[in-house]
């Protein structure tokens, strides 16, 4: 025991992973939080495109504000796709640890898209921050435009972590082992620099989303519906901001202060649970709150055989005044 104690001492996590299971085959320790994610991942498709399809089936929500939702959750079923990796490579083959430019090569796309998740997050809020600050101003914008620009900025930033990241894998650290989890990908500073990101992003969320419910708490003239559909929101970003500001606790407060190395991996990875769960399972919280939504959903899923019936105001409404407004030019 004490032999095993001095040889794992001074080891990083990683390291001491490689030691005991790099060429071991499959082993359940490495695999099993693999499985987890990957069945949350299948969750994530379900309801993901869920909501896309809802988007394009029901032209009320189809504003700016909508399709941030929609390209958001698109954006989860990419970056959750790179469970497949991190299974096939504990479960199937038992490889466990692949040279790092591999993994970057396997987990370059989803690595972009779940920046974009993050930063589709923050393009909600503001699109609502807007809509009850200025709704005059807001009305009369064009919705298409706003989702396209924000759709091109989320990109830019993300593809800054890739660029950092492949030049990153050119150097003499490109070649070392890694256990291919999609945060592996992240070479260099990239991901100092993306775990900051994440951080602020999220504290800015927390933010923009206060403000915008004390805005509809007290400010007159705002319907209750879209009080209500805003709470869908705030319920979504929460379980999002939750999830990555505990997980970023975890990784730079509790890990290297109080958890043994021996036992960082399951704590590390487990605590990513709570933000594959906040990816994939924003559909049902705008099921619950979202009456539009929900009278979609049913719709695809053939739970609902009712045709025609009054709507309730959609997402992208804000005000009395403008719902009255898109009524009448609908």
């Amino acid at each position: 025991m004490e032999d095993d104690m001095e040889s794992v001492e001074g080891l990083s996590m990683p390291e001491y992973m490689y030691k005991m299971y790099n060429g071991k085959g499959a082993q359940p320790r490495v695999y099993i939080p693999a499985l987890c994610l990957w069945m949350i991942m299948f969750a994530g498709y379900f309801g993901n495109t869920l909501v896309i399809l809802a988007t394009f089936k029901n032209s009320k929500l189809q504003g700016s504000c909508n399709y941030f939702i929609a390209f958001g959750c698109f954006a989860d079923i990419i970056h959750m796709s790179a469970h497949w990796v991190y299974v096939y490579t504990t479960v199937v083959t038992g490889e466990n640890f692949i040279p790092y430019d591999r993994c970057l090569h396997y987990q370059g796309v989803p690595l972009i898209f779940v920046t974009v998740s993050v930063i589709m997050t923050l393009f909600v809020g503001i699109d609502r921050l807007a809509s009850v600050t200025f709704p005059v101003t807001y009305g009369k914008t064009n919705k298409n435009l706003i989702a396209i620009g924000g759709i091109v900025i989320s990109i830019l930033c993300a593809l800054y972590f890739v660029v950092v990241s492949v030049i990153h894998s050119y150097s003499a650290e490109g070649k070392n082992p890694v256990l291919c989890v999609i945060v592996s990908a992240l070479g260099g500073r990239a991901f100092l620099d993306w775990f900051n990101f994440c951080v602020l992003v999220n504290l800015i969320d927390l933010v923009i989303y206060t403000s915008v419910w004390l805005i509809l708490r007290f400010k007159t003239g705002i319907s209750e519906d879209s009080k209500k559909v805003f709470r869908s929101l705030f319920a979504i970003m929460l379980t999002v901001a939750f999830g990555w500001l505990a997980n970023a606790f975890v990784q730079a407060v509790i890990v290297p202060a109080l958890v043994r190395v021996e036992y960082q991996y399951e704590v590390m990875v487990y605590f990513g649970i709570p933000v594959n769960l906040a990816s994939s399972g924003g559909f049902v919280t705008l099921y619950i709150f979202s009456q539009e939504y929900r009278r979609t959903f049913r719709r695809l899923l053939g739970l609902d055989s009712k045709k025609g019936g009054s709507f309730s105001t959609a997402i992208t409404h804000t005000s009395k005044t403008e719902v009255s407004r898109k009524s009448s030019n609908g």
